[in-house]
This record gives C-alpha cells, structure tokens and sequence, in this order.
C-alpha cells in the first residue's frame, strides 16, 4: 500500500471540485420494542449487550456534535454507510430517519444499511420504507433491484452495496450477493468510461485487514478482485469503528478503502468522528483526493481536526 503523503493545510483551504462527507454506525437510536413480535434470539442478546455496555460506549450527544460539525463544514454531499440501528426495532428505524434529516435532504445524503439494521428476517421493508428517500438510485439509474444504486453528482459517481443480511447469533457477517456483484463489473466500468469519479460505499469492509471471520464481509473476495478488474477511485465502509486504512490492488493504481470511528463513540482511543474528501480532477480521467479525519474531543465541547492526507 502506497504511504500517504501529509498534507498540513485543512481540506477547506485546497480548490476542491467535489467536497464529500462520510459517516457510519451512528448507533444513536433509543432501543424500544413496541410488542414480543420484534423479538428473536439475536435481538435478546443485542438488548442484553446494549443494557450492559453498548449504551454507554453509544451516546447520542456524542454523535449530535460530530453531526453539527459535519454541517457546518458544508460539504457537497454526505455518504452514510450503515448501522443507523442498534438492533433495526420499528421504533429506532423511525427515530433513525430523523437522524438522516439532521445530515441533509435526501437528494445530498446517500445511504447504504449495515447489519445492525438487519436484526430482524429482512431489511427489505420497514427500513427501505422508512429510509427510501436516502437508499434509492437516481430515477434515470434506477433499476428493477435496490442495489447496487447509484447517484451520480457532479464528478461523482456514487455506488452503494447493500451488505446488510441477517446473521446467526453471535455474528456479524455481512454479504453482497451474487445478483449485486453480477451487476457492478458493468456498471463501474460504464462509469469510469464516462470519467467519473466511482466511490463505492458498503457497510462491511471487503478487505480483511482490520475484521475477524466472524465479522468479515463473506464475499469480500470476490468483490476486491471485481474492483481491481474494473477499478474505482475510493471504497467507503463502517463497521470497525476505526479510522481504517487498506487498499486494492489494480491496474490504474491501489484503490484506497477507507473506514471511520462509528459516530456516536464515546471510546477514548477511537471518539465519534466523521472524514471528508475533497475530490479533484485531473489529466487523463484521473482524481486527486485529500482526506481529513475530524472527531469529538472526549471531555470538552469541539471537534478537532487530525490533520489531512492525500490518498
């Protein structure tokens, strides 16, 4: 993997074409049942997992700051690359779709799930009801299936890979499919044809560097060698609630695939945070992309920037 090169000056000071924001696991939603329907086995152990830790580790102030911050920074669009839920209850899908709005309208704020938004048999529909606004494809783009979407804006070419699928107790594997990496080689390269900037957004990270099996995206291989065969420009994901850092290996160069802290993290080594591109064009069908990292100073009141770095 190719070092970055650190870059002093803050994002807002470079002549950006495209500003891009990202956020993930939000976990910022009240964890309420409306009646035993909504319970199964995985959901008992995530409400004992959240009574006992994950509520205090998950603060929704936390992730109210890290939000204004975002806003205020005015980016063009937002990427939000799932895990809005605790444990995808009715009520906190409902609670979540104010959160989105807090971002932005739906036509800047594109949105993929993740697998704590799939607790229940299917996210297919109450969450796609609640968040359709957020998850469809541009109308010209849309196609039969929900995913892959796209929305093009501006340079941008925005791909979203729903990963989010139920998982037995104990897990949280994540996968694409088949019908969704059938479609992608296809439509990236249709897409970088048209010299657009392709960023892929999936919650489930599709390396292995920074997750367990018992946490991996189960065809991530598979969807690493479709990227390197018809390349993109930046892979965006949650899921590790890390600042992680990998790439992809392809024919133009590595792909960068980069994760962030989740947004309501009250943990002193990795506090909510959000990171933002400033995208670039140049010869030959090419991107120069900056990335800046900015989290929530745990114990005061600001959000500070962690320097930025060209991809």
């Amino acid at each position: 993997m190719r070092a970055a090169r650190i870059i002093r000056a803050e994002v807002s000071e470079v002549a950006a074409l495209f500003r891009l924001a990202h956020v993930s696991d939000l976990h910022a939603t009240r964890v309420r049942f409306s009646g035993l329907g909504e319970l199964n086995a995985k959901r008992a152990l995530g409400w004992l997992s959240w009574q006992t830790r994950r509520r205090h580790a998950y603060r929704p102030e936390i992730a109210a700051r890290v939000i204004d911050d975002l806003v205020a920074c005015a980016p063009d669009h937002v990427a939000v690359t799932g895990d809005l839920t605790h444990m995808g209850l009715d009520a906190e899908v409902a609670e979540a779709a104010t959160w989105l709005a807090r971002l932005g309208p739906p036509e800047r704020v594109t949105l993929v799930p993740g697998n704590h938004d799939a607790y229940g048999a299917t996210v297919d529909h109450v969450v796609m009801d609640a968040w359709r606004p957020y998850l469809d494809s541009d109308p010209v783009a849309r196609g039969a299936a929900p995913f892959p979407s796209l929305r093009v804006r501006g340079p941008v070419a925005l791909v979203g890979l729903s990963s989010a699928v139920p998982a037995a107790v104990h897990l949280a594997t994540g996968r694409a499919g088949e019908a969704q990496l059938a479609q992608l080689p296809d439509l990236l390269s249709d897409l970088g044809a048209r010299g657009l900037c392709r960023v892929v957004l999936v919650h489930h990270p599709p390396t292995r560097a920074h997750v367990s099996w018992r946490r991996r995206l189960e065809d991530g291989p598979a969807l690493c060698e479709i990227l390197a065969r018809a390349g993109a420009e930046l892979v965006l994901h949650g899921h590790t609630h890390l600042a992680a850092r990998d790439a992809i290996a392809s024919a133009r160069g590595p792909i960068p695939v980069l994760g962030v802290p989740a947004t309501s993290s009250a943990r002193s080594a990795h506090p909510g945070a959000h990171q933002r591109f400033a995208i670039e064009e140049r010869a030959g069908g090419r991107f120069a992309i900056t990335r800046e990292l900015r989290e929530v100073v745990l114990g005061g009141t600001g959000v500070r920037s962690l320097g930025s770095e060209a991809l």
